[in-house]
């Protein structure tokens, strides 16, 4: 079998709820990521936080925002930011960025995205200019800083970004005839007078060209098990091969950085105890955070690796 199926992911950096599905979709892409086309869709989450508001101010708005994503975090086991800094006026500049990031490939601009949602849900700090992207995204892999940032003065980086905006605000059916008052529920959203898809909403589709051409929808916070049957609904006999779950060593290999609950959830076992001994680890105020010695090097965080298994 050698067709993929197609996933559309549609997501915002600054979004809890896509921040708290981060460890379904790695696990996801680890086990079956060899059978899946991944694109990702910046949605725009907030065009104008100020809008009507002439007293907002970034630094006031940041407390209420992270006891916001506290009880996110009740739910998806996902760090929250203590304390939260300086909370963005918009998320457009941040998803305009990963869109640019995208440029030099899939896997980079994966990694910005993933940069900034640490910056914003651990570290309390919210990208929006070209140095505080800057900031956040040093040293990525792969990443030509100084090209990226040319990119975004570009007006071909607004009108890729504008593109991704308004593919978001044309949700499918399946969206707009859901019914579900669930916390982190996936129905559509109206929001600044538009029609969009909630964050994360996943669409897996048939392979071009497939027969019976079909979309499976998985919107909002949803079970893993919701996404591996998507999947096999579009593509029956797709989910046959998936790979064994990695290795916490494999998983930090993988990705340079895992959270707590990131770790219990796509390795489960004996977790910190089974990563290698030049991790170090970052309590983010409510618990660990785990990342390479480059990583950490990139955030300026200390040496301290975590203690070594008694």
């Amino acid at each position: 079998m050698d067709a993929n199926v197609e996933v559309v992911e549609y997501s915002d950096p600054i979004c809890s709820w896509a921040w708290g599905t981060e460890p379904k979709l790695r696990l996801l892409q680890w086990r079956h990521g060899h059978r899946l086309d991944w694109r990702v869709v910046m949605g725009g989450l907030v065009g104008d936080a100020s809008q009507r508001r002439a007293d907002w101010d970034a630094v006031r708005a940041a407390e209420p925002m992270s006891q916001y994503w506290r009880r996110t975090h009740s739910y998806t086991g996902q760090p929250y930011p203590m304390p939260m800094r300086r909370m963005a006026r918009s998320t457009d500049p941040a998803g305009r960025a990963v869109k640019a990031a995208s440029e030099q490939g899939a896997d980079v601009a994966a990694r910005v995205l993933r940069r900034f949602r640490e910056s914003i849900f651990i570290f309390g700090e919210t990208p929006e200019t070209p140095e505080q992207f800057a900031d956040a995204a040093a040293e990525v892999p792969g990443l030509d800083i100084a090209r990226w940032l040319l990119l975004l003065e570009d007006p071909a980086s607004e009108a890729a970004y504008r593109a991704d905006w308004e593919e978001t605000r044309r949700p499918n059916n399946h969206v707009r005839f859901l019914v579900n008052d669930e916390v982190g529920n996936g129905a559509m959203k109206h929001s600044e007078d538009h029609d969009r898809y909630a964050f994360p909403t996943l669409l897996f589709r048939t392979p071009k060209g497939g027969p019976d051409a079909s979309e499976f929808t998985v919107p909002g916070w949803m079970p893993y098990e919701a996404y591996e049957a998507a999947m096999e609904a579009a593509l029956p006999g797709s989910t046959a091969d998936a790979r064994p779950g990695p290795t916490p060593a494999q998983a930090l290999a993988r990705w340079g950085t895992l959270t707590e609950q990131e770790l219990l959830f796509i390795c489960g076992g004996d977790g910190a105890l089974a990563l290698p001994l030049e991790t170090v680890s970052h309590f983010w105020g409510a618990g660990l955070f785990y990342l390479t010695p480059a990583e950490a090097s990139a955030r300026h965080i200390p040496p301290m690796p975590i203690p070594s298994p008694t």
